[in-house]
């Protein structure tokens, strides 16, 4: 059923409301330093549907890091360069465990276990088109600002939490080496700074709900009509965010909200609803998981409220 706008509109404002409550209960990451300077009350929202109706809430001109959403862009970044062998190297299984983990590689050999958590995501940073770290990720924003339609060139990089992840990130680090030890990877140095660089670019609410648009539209633009994915490189990709999307909370957050997403220890959420909208969330105060506080509450509110859950009987 259609949504109405200003319904939608409504929604989105006591989102931020809910969102703002739960944000009390957690704090920034400090795990890399520089996030813990996030202001924790900081609450935002935006909604893109398919149909052009945009609705943003809350703090919406704080710009925020990408963290692990990136991952989302940059697999879908390297599927439209045809590198179908990605998949020799990297699986598409839930693991259990935490983003982090390296459990998992000692017993399969290096191969992580889908795209979407750390060890995974370096693979496949390390396969973005250019000689150095710099090129690839001007690879993946040229990416980036295809996504949006060219009404983004900015995803500028945040310095000071680039340095920081590169000062404190030996858990990457020691991700890259081990699979450098299994073959996996090449150059685990430059494999893991540009896994830094990609985490550290930087967008706000808005932007970041409009780049995910081709996610709810079959992998095209649907307001430029661009064809960014093939429609089951995406399916792929939307398939992924519904079983990894969230890590070791992934299950308990298919019954609470039900839609595809993808978290990063920033703060922000990106959710999607296929055929119909793509949310962005920002609340940088985390639960003990790693998640947004805010931002799976705001998520839970706009989706059962409107019956959006891909589980939902219609």
């Amino acid at each position: 059923m259609p949504i109405d706008p200003q319904e939608l509109d409504e929604l989105v404002g006591e989102a931020v409301e809910v969102g703002r409550r739960a944000a009390a209960g957690g704090e920034p990451a400090t795990y890399i330093p520089e996030l813990a300077r996030a202001d924790p009350g900081w609450v935002a929202i935006a909604v893109n549907t398919l149909d052009g109706h945009e609705c943003v809430a809350g703090d919406r001109g704080v710009d925020f890091t990408l963290q692990s959403v990136s991952k989302v862009f940059s697999l879908a970044c390297q599927l439209r360069a045809g590198d179908d062998a990605l998949w020799d190297q990297v699986q598409m299984e839930p693991s259990g465990d935490a983003f982090h983990s390296i459990v998992r590689l000692e017993e399969e050999q290096g191969r992580p276990r889908n795209p979407l958590i750390n060890a995974g995501a370096i693979v496949v940073s390390s396969r973005l088109a250019g000689d150095d770290p710099g090129a690839r990720i001007e690879t993946f924003r040229d990416f980036l600002r295809d996504a949006s339609g060219r009404g983004v060139s900015r995803f500028a990089m945040d310095e000071a939490v680039y340095l920081s992840e590169c000062r404190t990130g030996f858990r990457n680090l020691a991700l890259a080496n081990y699979m450098k030890h299994f073959g996996v990877i090449e150059d685990p140095l430059q494999a893991a700074d540009t896994y830094f660089r990609q985490c550290a670019l930087t967008v706000n609410v808005a932007e970041l709900a409009r780049i995910g648009m081709f996610l709810a539209n079959g992998g095209a633009d649907p307001i430029t009509r661009t064809r960014l994915l093939s429609e089951l490189d995406n399916r792929m990709i939307v398939a992924l965010m519904t079983t990894c999307g969230l890590y070791d909370e992934v299950g308990r957050f298919a019954v609470r909200v039900g839609i595809p997403a993808k978290s990063g220890v920033s703060g922000a959420v990106l959710g999607i609803i296929p055929g119909r909208m793509s949310i962005a969330c920002y609340g940088p105060a985390l639960g003990p998981l790693g998640n947004s506080l805010a931002g799976i509450a705001m998520l839970e509110v706009i989706v059962n409220r409107l019956r959006l859950s891909v589980f939902e009987s219609r």
